[in-house]
């Protein structure tokens, strides 16, 4: 059973990344960019085209992102990313701070993790913990130091 619902989120996953933008369909393009990446970025940059590589040949008509706006009444958007993401680069979080009005930007600086409030970081998660309970961020932006990473 575990491998059947590995496999239809992975299904998912491919559908929505896949028409959820356009992907170059070159793979000198693709060989390029990433061989950039991986040298300032280096966990998860080939592992992350590897899922995304089917968007090459995807048949399906693909899209510009959408355009979101936040609403009246709602809470303010909280973003966390660190720095040296591969998968989800820090441009991208800037990007769409600027894009969400009110919204607040929360930096790992000098880390390189992909899903950084799952580790032990409290100048993150404490914050993060804080939105989920009440709501509430911070008057202001918020730069973190890197989570402690294990000791080879």
């Amino acid at each position: 059973a575990g491998n059947i619902a590995s496999e239809n989120g992975n299904a998912v996953y491919t559908a929505v990344e896949c028409a959820d933008a356009k992907w170059p369909t070159s793979w000198k393009k693709w060989d390029r960019d990433n061989s950039r990446i991986h040298r300032d970025n280096p966990f998860m940059t080939w592992a992350n085209a590897w899922m995304n590589l089917p968007c090459a040949t995807w048949k399906s008509k693909q899209h510009e992102p959408v355009e979101v706006k936040t609403g009246k009444g709602l809470p303010p958007v909280l973003i966390a990313q660190s720095t040296r993401d591969a998968a989800t680069p820090y441009e991208g979080a800037v990007e769409l701070h600027k894009r969400f009005k009110g919204s607040r930007l929360i930096t790992e600086k000098d880390a390189g993790s992909h899903g950084i409030t799952n580790l032990v970081n409290p100048c993150l998660n404490d914050r993060v913990d804080t939105y989920l309970l009440t709501g509430k961020v911070d008057s202001k932006d918020v730069t973190c130091t890197p989570h402690a990473t294990p000791k080879p």
